[in-house]
C-alpha cells in the first residue's frame, strides 16, 4: 500500500539519547512503495550525497531490525538467528525493507495464480524469480505479520526500488 509523506527541512536536535544529532530531510513530497518506514534523504555537501544516503539507509535498516526485538508482537517475532543473519547482510551493505503480504501478492498477480501471500517460501521464490538471488538476500516474517526483506542496493546496475502498482 503506498504511503504519502510530506517532508520539511529541519535542523532540530534529536532526542535519541547518545545517538542524538542533527537530522536533515528534504522539502520534496515523495511517494513510497513497499516500506513501512519512511526513508529520509539527507542533505549533504557536494560530493557526499552518496555517502550520506548510504549511511542513512544503513541506519534505517538497523532501526528496522532493532524494532523487531522490542514492543509487543502481533505475530511471531523473527528468531535471534534470523535477526543475526539479517544483521550480517546489513553489515555487508544490504538494506532491510518491510513489505505487506497484500503488496507482494499484487506484484505476483501476473507471476502465478498459485501464489500464496501467507507463505514465506512463496514470497521468497517470487522475489528471486522477479529480481534474482543477487538482489534479494533474505526473506523472513516481521513481528507485525509483514515480510522483512534484505535487498542489495542495486538491481541491474540501477538503484533498487520496489515496483509501482
Amino acid at each position: 500500500m503506498p504511503t504519502y509523506t510530506k517532508r520539511r527541512t529541519t535542523n532540530k536536535r534529536s532526542n535519541n539519547g547518545p545517538w542524538g544529532g542533527t537530522r536533515y530531510t528534504t522539502t520534496k513530497s515523495t511517494r513510497q512503495y513497499g516500506q513501512s518506514q519512511t526513508t529520509t534523504r539527507p542533505t549533504a555537501a557536494t560530493g557526499y550525497q552518496t555517502y550520506a544516503y548510504n549511511f542513512c539507509a544503513k541506519m534505517n535498516s538497523w532501526k528496522t531490525l532493532y524494532n523487531q526485538t522490542r514492543g509487543p508482537a502481533k505475530y511471531n517475532r523473527p528468531t535471534p538467528t534470523t535477526l543475526n543473519t539479517f544483521a550480517n547482510w546489513v553489515t555487508k551493505g544490504a538494506i532491510v525493507h518491510t513489505v505487506s503480504p497484500t503488496q507482494v501478492s499484487r506484484w505476483a498477480r501476473n507471476w502465478s495464480q498459485q501464489f500464496n501471500p501467507n507463505s514465506l517460501t512463496s514470497c521468497k521464490n517470487f522475489l528471486w524469480w522477479k529480481y534474482g538471488k543477487q538482489t534479494i538476500k533474505a526473506v523472513s516474517w516481521a513481528k507485525n505479520g509483514w515480510f522483512m526483506i534484505a535487498t542489495s542496493q542495486t538491481w541491474n546496475g540501477k538503484p533498487f526500488n520496489w515496483p509501482r502498482c
